[in-house]
Order: C-alpha cells, then sequence, then structure tokens
C-alpha cells in the first residue's frame, strides 16, 4: 500500500532497502537470491473450468432462459389448450433439444478454447523477460 511505501522512504528507499540499483536494474545473483528468498514472480494459475461447469454456465444466458421459457410453455400449452396428448408437445420438446445442442457447443467451443489457452501458457513459461 502506498502509506507502507512512503513510511519506507518512496521506491528510491525501498530500492536501497533491498540493494537494488534503480537505474541497472537486478543482476542474475540478485534475481536467483531474490527468487529463492521470495519465491517466482508469476501469478497462481487458476484452475480450469471442466465440460460440465461451462455446459451449465451456458444457461446463465439470457436468450437460452427465454427459450427454456418458450419451450414450457408450448409444451403446456400444446398439452393443455390444444388437448393433443400425442403431438401437442413436439415443439416444445424440439426446443429443449436445440437448447440443449447449443448449450453443448457453447461448453465444448469453451472447453477448447481453455486448453489451447493453457497450451498456450505452457509454451511461454521459458520465455524470460528482461524490463
Amino acid at each position: 500500500n502506498k502509506e507502507a511505501l512512503e513510511a519506507l522512504g518512496g521506491v528510491e528507499g525501498l530500492a536501497r532497502r533491498l540493494g537494488v540499483d534503480t537505474e541497472t536494474g537486478l543482476t542474475p545473483e540478485q534475481v536467483k537470491s531474490f527468487t529463492e528468498t521470495f519465491g517466482d514472480n508469476a501469478l497462481p494459475e487458476k484452475p480450469m473450468k471442466g465440460f460440465w461447469e461451462l455446459f451449465f454456465e451456458a444457461f446463465q444466458d439470457l436468450t437460452i432462459m427465454i427459450l427454456l421459457a418458450a419451450a414450457a410453455v408450448s409444451i403446456i400449452l400444446g398439452l393443455t389448450v390444444e388437448r393433443n396428448y400425442s403431438s401437442g408437445w413436439i415443439e416444445g420438446v424440439a426446443i429443449f433439444i436445440a437448447v440443449l445442442l447449443v448449450a453443448s457447443v457453447s461448453a465444448g467451443n469453451d472447453y477448447s478454447k481453455e486448453l489451447q489457452f493453457r497450451a498456450l501458457e505452457k509454451t511461454s513459461e521459458g520465455d524470460e523477460v528482461c524490463a
């Protein structure tokens, strides 16, 4: 936080305490020492979402919710108002099947993207960046 940094004398004071030259940066020995002392300077990897989690997240979409409601209404109206028990349910069930298909494709695409992103992260792990 800013108050703690100011208490140490700002950026320059902190750099002095750590033995770092703000003009030239860290030496390779300092990098190794700081890594051993403070750990890697990396964000923790967040857990990957599974297919089923992505599948159920697809149902949070407003369009999918509207289609599910329309399917339920279609089934209810087809069976009660039309009193056609042999085929009054078909349109509603077709909408349900379409929604399941869309959710499956959406989850499959998202899962594939997650796998590709993880693979990309793995290939870039060895890259060193000097600032």
